[in-house]
């Protein structure tokens, strides 16, 4: 119950504190967006200093010097395969862009399915949600796009796998008529369906191939992932792949404000402002907000924040699985860089009744560590932990200690 919850006081760095003064540390950046941690000077004193000259200007009327800069900031990362960047006001509105730029893509040519995986989440707005394979969060809303689109979920016929791999996503896809589909959309590293389970770098070119063969869009979500937190600026980045369309938001302005983007590449309507397109909603880039995400995207690169994350995810995920080791019910850790999923081994009655991760998030938040459940059945369960990429090496032993303390009394329940 959220009446249950406490009340968040103040916050800094890698640490919040309630109005009773206890001290948690943010172990999962808030919803997995926190990605510089809280209360950085550089960011408040840009988010002031924008708001002392202006703070909204509809894209109508004006242009704004913050959205410029933003834009090309983000096009200097992801590269010359991309023209421009659509913006929003948060992942799930971005998604439902890149939706829109499907359409207008492929008008008149009659495709009209996506194909994602399972599990999925890839927002909470209707199209979004419709492409999205996570049941707790569809519940009594199947119907979403029904007689609109159509939406194919790919899932993995091996146990000891979450994702499907490139042979389950082909089996399918040769099913359907790819004069039909429109789009094939994943999570580099998954989040709240799937615990940061990952999508094989195998799978990622398989698909890319898929739609250069068939003239389908790869649409690529990488809401939670974007900007360094996987240790590269996207989760694709490995894979070496250039999406038609990638999802960001999230980390694009670590929680500081709302705002979210759908960056273009040159191949989805050549000749055509996206932009203009996809008409955008009131606050769509503001420049309030565009300040507070340059002045993010600024601390990230001059503070080295993306190796940051390589370096001490790799070093998190060991002691995770370190800590596994220690309890019967961990399968054990999963993910990249700070997009990190510690996995539940559990029954499908007990789940069902009480599930561990839910347990273990609360036995956490007594221990003043706070982590994020994710998973959809007694399979994908897991917690997310996935902490600001500038998290210190004490502050990383401070983590484990309390990531112990939490298991320690899950365990003494559990057993009692």
């Amino acid at each position: 119950m959220a009446s249950a919850l406490p009340v968040v006081k103040r916050a800094n760095g890698v640490m919040v504190y309630d109005t009773d003064g206890k001290e948690y540390l943010d172990g999962c950046s808030g919803t997995i967006c926190v990605n510089i941690g809280h209360g950085v000077p550089e960011v408040l004193d840009a988010i002031v200093s924008q708001a002392q000259l202006v703070t909204f200007a509809h894209r109508s009327q004006f242009r704004n010097e913050p959205l410029a800069e933003l834009s090309d900031t983000i096009l200097s990362i992801t590269g010359p395969a991309y023209k421009e960047v659509v913006y929003t006001n948060s992942g799930s509105e971005a998604t439902e862009t890149a939706l829109r730029l499907m359409t207008y893509h492929h008008a008149g040519n009659g495709r009209r399915t996506i194909v994602s995986q399972r599990p999925s989440y890839h927002g909470v707005t209707t199209g979004a949600l419709a492409i999205s394979a996570h049941p707790p969060r569809r519940h009594n809303l199947e119907p979403l796009l029904s007689g609109v689109a159509d939406v194919v979920h790919v899932e993995s016929t091996s146990e000891d796998e979450v994702f499907p791999s490139l042979a389950d996503w082909m089996r399918v896809l040769e099913r359907l008529d790819p004069a039909q589909v429109a789009a094939v959309c994943f999570e580099p590293v998954g989040g709240a369906a799937s615990g940061a389970a990952e999508v094989s770098v195998e799978t990622q070119r398989g698909l890319r191939e898929f739609c250069d063969r068939s003239g389908a869009l790869l649409i690529v979500d990488e809401v939670m992932t974007g900007f360094g937190r996987t240790g590269e600026w996207f989760g694709v980045t490995s894979a070496g792949i250039t999406p038609d369309l990638i999802v960001t938001g999230k980390g694009l302005s670590a929680g500081y404000l709302p705002i979210g983007a759908c960056i273009v590449a040159k191949t989805v309507l050549p000749g055509v402002s996206a932009t203009e397109l996809s008409l955008g909603h009131t606050m769509s880039g503001n420049p309030l907000s565009a300040a507070a995400a340059l002045a993010v995207l600024r601390y990230t690169i001059d503070n080295k924040l993306v190796e940051r994350a390589r370096e001490v995810g790799h070093r998190l995920r060991e002691e995770l699985a370190t800590i596994a080791g220690e309890f019967s019910f961990f399968r054990g850790p999963r993910g990249r860089g700070l997009q990190l999923g510690m996995a539940f081994e559990q029954d499908p009655v007990e789940y069902a009744n009480a599930p561990l991760n839910g347990l273990f998030a609360e036995h956490a938040r007594q221990s003043g560590l706070l982590v994020y459940p994710s998973g959809v059945d007694a399979r994908t369960q897991s917690v997310l932990v996935c902490p600001p990429l500038t998290i210190s090496d004490s502050e990383v032993d401070v983590l484990l200690a309390r990531f112990t303390d939490a298991a320690r009394r899950t365990r003494a329940v559990r057993t009692s």
